[in-house]
């Protein structure tokens, strides 16, 4: 172990113990902490992309007629849908778009789950 490290862990104990906690209590506070805030970023993550393939599947399908071109242009398309949705730039039919899609997705994965479940 390095001087470095050593020093931090001496101060980080010191920390603890003057707050009157056990640093494995500090330790599980912050992983607690980072777990949620990256679950909430991935909830965040997801519904952005969510949004963004309802978007591109109700609008911009016509768009991805051409075979040669259908990735790039869906990829272009699903960056742009979701950059609105990001900034929450929907009008009320994308908004209702985006729900039945979410709608359905859910109720289909719920199915299948039930039924992965059984089997």
């Amino acid at each position: 172990m390095s001087s470095v490290a050593r020093k931090n862990k001496r101060r980080v104990a010191f920390k603890c113990a003057k707050q009157g906690i056990a640093p494995a209590q500090a330790i599980a506070a912050s992983a607690a902490r980072e777990i949620k805030a990256t679950k909430e970023a991935t909830a965040e993550t997801m519904e952005v992309l969510l949004q963004a393939i309802a978007l591109v599947a109700a609008h911009d399908y016509g768009k991805l007629n051409a075979k040669d071109t259908r990735l790039d242009v869906l990829a272009k398309q699903l960056y742009q849908r979701s950059i609105q949705a990001k900034k929450r730039q929907l009008n009320e039919e994308e908004n209702k778009t985006c729900q039945r899609f979410a709608g359905a997705v859910m109720k289909i994965w719920e199915e299948e789950e039930k039924s992965n479940g059984k089997a």
